[in-house]
């Protein structure tokens, strides 16, 4: 299995998400997506179910709901990007976890990505548990 289908390849299930949210200048924007390239094959290697990247639109508030551009301070020559890393469960982050420890091929990669962020911002990350009694699959 390569690693550009392995993702494709695996069950689809999520019940664990891993959110980051980062700004870098636009000026970085094809090398950002080259390493977030290089990113997503590590993830797929280690057996993660899914590794998506976005980048946040401009947009205005809806009803009373504020609109993720107007609450990240972005500069005009600065993008937002979303990642998203899916898995099983929070068993399988840590079976994860396990599996890319002592692959030292991620550095460089980490490296070159955090340089290539907006100088001083900082990356926000969060882990969300998907409440099943609520959730469906469409």
């Amino acid at each position: 299995m390569t690693n550009t289908n392995a993702f494709s390849n695996q069950k689809r299930s999520c019940g664990q998400l891993e959110i980051f949210l980062y700004r870098a200048p636009k000026k970085n924007h094809d090398e950002m997506v080259e390493v977030n390239r290089q990113s997503r094959n590590f993830f797929a290697k280690h057996g993660a179910s899914g590794f998506e990247v976005f980048s946040l639109a401009s947009g205005e508030n809806v009803m009373e709901f504020e609109n993720l551009s107007k609450s990240i301070p972005a500069g005009e020559d600065e993008e937002v990007w979303g990642e998203l890393q899916s898995y099983r469960n929070v068993e399988h982050v840590k079976e994860f976890t396990a599996s890319m420890e002592g692959d030292k091929s991620i550095e460089p990669l980490y490296k070159r990505f955090m340089e290539l962020n907006t100088t001083g911002s900082v990356v926000s990350f969060g882990s969300f548990s998907k409440l099943e009694d609520i959730s469906q699959f469409w």
